[in-house]
Parts: C-alpha cells; sequence; structure tokens
C-alpha cells in the first residue's frame, strides 16, 4: 500500500506552505557529474508533478546555472504553483573562464565569494531574482555561516550576521520580497548561536538528523526549535549519497566505521525487505520539528525512486529492531 504525500506544511508562523520532500536542484548545477539541459528539465517536470512542489536552489550551484535552469522551466511553466527557496552569503564575480571546481563541473564562468554585507545581500539576491526570472522569493536562506567555512574569525562573523545580513533579510521579507527567511547550514551549533539572537522562519539543516548522526536530535536542537517555532528543513538524509550506495560521506570518502555502520543497517533493512533510502527518509520526516525534507535527484527516475522510498510502508517492527540493537535512538520518534 502506498502512503500518499501528506498534505503541504507552513514555514513557523509565514504563510509559506511546503510539501513534505522537496527538491534540492544542487545536482542539477552539476554538482560531481554533468547532466544535461533537457535532463534537467524533465527532472523538474517530474517533481511538480509528483507533489514536490518545493524547488531548493542557491548561487553556489554551478555558479549560478542551477538558477538559470530553473529559471527557465519557471518561464516554460508560469501556471504552476512553486515555492522557490535559494540563499544568501555568496555573490558571484564574473570571470573570464570558469574555474575548476571540486564539486561542480563545467560551471558557469564565476568565482563565488562570501560576502555577507547587506550590500552583498542585496547583491546576492537582485543575481537570483534575474536567473530566476522573478520578483519574488518564498524563502531566503542564509548559506553557509557554519565553522567548517569560517574556522577564523567564527565570533565577529556571527556577530556581522546577527547585526547586518539577517536584518538586511528581514528588510527584503517587510519590503515583501521574500515571505520567510532562515538558515541553510551543515551544523546544528551555528543553529543555535543564531536563534538566540535572532527571529527566524525555518532551518535548512544538512546532514546533522540522519540514520548515521542524529546530532541535532541528541544536542536538543530540535527540540530548541519546535519550541520557538522555527521549522527545521532536514537536508543531506542521505549523508552525501553514503545512504543511498554512495562511497563519500558528507563529500568525503567513509571512513571503515561508517562503512560497517551501513552494514549493519542494510542488514536489518534486507530482513524486512525495507530498502535503505526508504528507511534513511521516513525517519528523518518523523520528527515532529521537521517540516520537510529536501533531497537532491538528477533525473526523473531519481525523482521516482524518492518519491517511492517516501511512499512505501515500513512496518513498526523494523524501527523496534533498529531502536532495540541500538542503531538509532531509544528517544528518536518513528513513523507511525
Amino acid at each position: 500500500m502506498n502512503v500518499p504525500l501528506r498534505s503541504p506544511r507552513f514555514l513557523g508562523r509565514t504563510c509559506v506552505a511546503v510539501p513534505p520532500v522537496g527538491l534540492g536542484i544542487a545536482p542539477l548545477g552539476n554538482l560531481f557529474e554533468e547532466v544535461s539541459e533537457s535532463v534537467a528539465q524533465a527532472t523538474f517536470s517530474a517533481a511538480i508533478q509528483g507533489g514536490m512542489t518545493w524547488l531548493d536552489a542557491a548561487p553556489l550551484y554551478g555558479f549560478g546555472l542551477a538558477e538559470e535552469r530553473l529559471g527557465r522551466f519557471l518561464k516554460a511553466h508560469p501556471g504552476y504553483k512553486i515555492a522557490v527557496s535559494t540563499k544568501v552569503g555568496r555573490i558571484l564575480k564574473p570571470v573570464e573562464a570558469a574555474d575548476n571546481h571540486e564539486y561542480f563541473k563545467s560551471p558557469l564562468a564565476y568565482r563565488p565569494i562570501f560576502d555577507y554585507s547587506p550590500a552583498g545581500i542585496a547583491h546576492s539576491f537582485e543575481g537570483s531574482l534575474s536567473r530566476l526570472g522573478r520578483e519574488h522569493i518564498e524563502l531566503l536562506l542564509l548559506h553557509d555561516i557554519d565553522r567548517f567555512h569560517h574556522p577564523v574569525g567564527h565570533r565577529a562573523l556571527v556577530q556581522c550576521l546577527l547585526d547586518k545580513a539577517l536584518p538586511a533579510m528581514n528588510r527584503l521579507k517587510g519590503e515583501g520580497c521574500v515571505d520567510a527567511i532562515g538558515l541553510g547550514v551543515n551544523e546544528w551549533d551555528i543553529g543555535y548561536e543564531i536563534l538566540s539572537g535572532a527571529d527566524l522562519d525555518c532551518v535548512l539543516l544538512a546532514g546533522r538528523y540522519t540514520l548515521l548522526n542524529y546530532t541535532a536530535l541528541t544536542s536538543g536542537f530540535l527540540d530548541a526549535c519546535a519550541r520557538r517555532g522555527v521549522s527545521v528543513l532536514a537536508a543531506g538524509v542521505f549523508n552525501s549519497g553514503f545512504l543511498a550506495g554512495g562511497q563519500f560521506y558528507d563529500y568525503r570518502p567513509a571512513t571503515e566505521a561508517l562503512t560497517h555502520r551501513r552494514a549493519e543497517l542494510t542488514q536489518i533493512c534486507r530482513k524486512f525487505d525495507v530498502p535503505l533510502p526508504a528507511a534513511a527518509i521516513q525517519f528523518v520526516a518523523a520528527h515532529p520539528a521537521v517540516t520537510s525534507v529536501v533531497i537532491g535527484a538528477r533525473s526523473p527516475q531519481e525523482i521516482a525512486d524518492i518519491l517511492g522510498w517516501y511512499r512505501m510502508t515500513i512496518p513498526s517492527y523494523f524501527w523496534h529492531q533498529l531502536r532495540s540493537l541500538s542503531l538509532i535512538p531509544e528517544e528518536a520518534p518513528t513513523p507511525v
């Protein structure tokens, strides 16, 4: 029996509604491998037709390529009701030829530069509007503000974000240019720092609440978001594809310990005839603080796989087995 997509849920206290599963379009910006224009457009269509009506972009993805491709899709389908999110925190500086990049293949001829100043926020946002062919964005996220990207001067950065970047984003919200604002991060601790001093609608958190990393749960961050009425948008549920069969975990080669842990999960999944990616998606989506899960895809077949995994009925005793073997935390909510 297939489980239908649940009704869209609102972000925080805003009017922005997102489906339970959204599409991350970094792969359509040629993340790790090139995707043709025709396949990218077909992927957008498959996602929308399947109910994945929230599309998450960023200037970083292909140095503007993913946003341009989404812009062409939106122009060709003006009647579709789609929620778009994009990000600020980097500006794209034109260059004569595209730089080689460790993640994005054949990007556009820009160089991304961090800039969290009010002018940088405005510049980044205007560039995204131009590439997307829009005058308005449903959700605007402050991108990559964690210690991984900014190991030096982090405290000064946080103060800059609270004093300058987030007020600039709030002004855009007050002017009706965006409906909701939030963070797009890979570390929950920076979320704690910002939550205490800023008014946010949501946090898009990548890779920190998964079957292999539940620090966002054990740290209390998910509960803190729920208490404050801040929606959590869960990204990276496969940890850079590792839980879907890849060899990289958080963009690095997986360790032997992680490979062993995945093998333990896979063994239980086989026992109950449950695909590991299905368990990965549904585990994350079950937490009440998680409003939506966003997953990257690079083809219509991957869209079909994602929706099939989300809709699959998983027996409750599967989750009991994972808990009894300490493969998920005792306190972790599981699907009903």
